[in-house]
């Protein structure tokens, strides 16, 4: 039982974050919480098992996994409110995160104290919470990550976890597999592994890629060139070049972040890095153990570079910094008492700070706002409604589309997606004044509109 503080602390997590979701189930938030239950939902209950759909039309920007799951889970718990059954499932999903991240940094540390305040950190940083208690992609993508380099060696339960990966946020998922092939590269170059090994190695990639493209080709002869614009060129190539739909911030924005989750202990990071590449340097630590090291280094380069600016993109690099923040303390394991007293000390801190003193457990995501109301009492008089964007919405969205901001998509949500959930009919967004007006002409459905547009 030497994992035992690790299994202890995991215990307490899902508990006490249990407890929190099922006393407070609040409804839905906007923007992608909300969508992913109402695209789940209605993929249930047209049995499109493979197409994700909102509002009956398919959805093409994303591949069907995460939607299905929390579609899947209220299904199978009628009993529950889904804001309680799906946020329990994505709670559960970010301890078997934890766990894998676990089992990756213990390959290299080899101490279960050390490891386990390396998860400690991860979990109680504010986007690992956040994204462990609101439903969204990313707990499946950094499933996918973790368990794909875990498990690299074996085939076919490395190709379940890059599954994960791929089909919660589609080609970004490869990810681990094009570090893992660029590692073997890197070794062949070295003289470490033969070419014949090296061939192997890309000869498994290649039939695992092969196999979890199926679904993109598939969707490519349904749907043609829609698919691709809207899958390809809108949900990867401009999410990098442009900042689209309002995602706007410095180029500094991930950096940023970082001192935003560990404030200045984020400069410790700097000097385990450093740390790890001298030891690699003088050959005390083997190719193996940096790369499990810095596996997620790539990826924050690779954020820094892109211009859209969103905080969950950093959900996967969390662990990675929280790791090389407290590397530096394993450079005293031969003074033992002081080795697990700095770390006593720490995770004392740790838990004084986020369970007594700014405690995690009195942060919300979402609260019952008015448009849940408008939604849930329109459903008692309206077959479908139509909400006017608010004057504020309406010239946001006149100017990122004059900026060639918008993707086919971002007329579909309005400002509160939510209301699709709660109302159940058919809900139309209006982004202009003009198109308000031919619908007040031709329809005698019901209509929301801003105090602001009230005249």
């Amino acid at each position: 039982m030497k994992h035992y503080p690790i299994i202890l602390y995991l215990l307490f997590f899902v508990i006490i974050f249990s407890i929190k979701i099922i006393s407070h189930p609040f409804p839905f938030f906007d923007w992608d919480e909300s969508i992913y239950a109402e695209v789940g939902r209605e993929m249930i209950a047209a049995k499109s098992y493979l197409v994700p759909l909102w509002q009956g039309q398919a959805w093409l920007d994303k591949p069907p996994l995460v939607p299905l799951f929390y579609g899947i889970v209220m299904l199978v718990t009628p009993f529950m409110q889904p804001e309680v059954s799906t946020r329990l499932a994505t709670l559960y999903l970010s301890v078997v995160a934890l766990i894998l991240m676990y089992v990756l940094y213990f390959k290299v540390l080899k101490e279960t104290w050390i490891t386990t305040l390396v998860i400690v950190i991860t979990s109680l940083s504010s986007i690992f919470l956040q994204r462990a208690q609101v439903l969204n992609v990313d707990i499946f993508l950094l499933i996918g990550w973790l368990g794909y380099v875990v498990f690299y060696r074996r085939f076919w339960l490395s190709l379940f976890f890059i599954f994960f990966a791929v089909y919660s946020k589609s080609l970004i998922g490869f990810y681990p597999m094009g570090i893992m092939a660029l590692y073997g590269l890197f070794e062949f170059m070295r003289k470490e592994i033969t070419w014949e090994a090296y061939v192997r190695d890309l000869r498994n990639m290649s039939m695992q890629a092969g196999i979890l493209l199926l679904w993109h080709l598939g969707m490519t002869v349904k749907y043609g060139s829609n698919f691709l614009y809207q899958h390809f060129y809108e949900s990867h190539v401009k999410r990098v070049t442009a900042s689209i739909e309002s995602h706007f911030g410095q180029r500094t924005f991930y950096i940023d972040l970082l001192f935003q989750e560990y404030g200045r202990y984020a400069f410790l990071s700097l000097i385990g890095g450093v740390l790890i590449f001298w030891q690699w340097l003088r050959k005390s630590m083997s190719n193996n153990r940096v790369l499990y090291s810095v596996f997620f280094l790539p990826w924050f380069v690779f954020l820094n570079l892109t211009k859209t600016k969103i905080f969950w993109y950093g959900h996967p690099y969390l662990g990675q910094i929280a790791y090389l923040m407290v590397y530096p303390i394993t450079l005293l394991r031969r003074v033992g008492l002081f080795y697990y007293g700095i770390i006593g000390v720490i995770l004392i801190m740790l838990f004084q700070q986020n369970f007594f003193k700014d405690t995690v457990l009195d942060d919300f995501y979402s609260s019952r706002d008015p448009h849940h109301v408008i939604a849930e009492e329109a459903n008692t008089s309206c077959d479908e409604l139509n909400i006017l964007i608010e004057p504020e919405g309406r010239t946001a969205n006149e100017t990122l589309e004059s900026m060639n901001l918008l993707i086919s998509t971002s007329r579909w949500w309005g400002n509160h997606p939510s209301v699709v959930y709660y109302f159940h009919g058919k809900v139309s967004f209006v982004y202009t004044l003009n198109e308000l007006d031919m619908l007040l002409s031709d329809t005698n459905d019901c209509f929301v509109v801003n105090e602001n547009d009230s005249e």
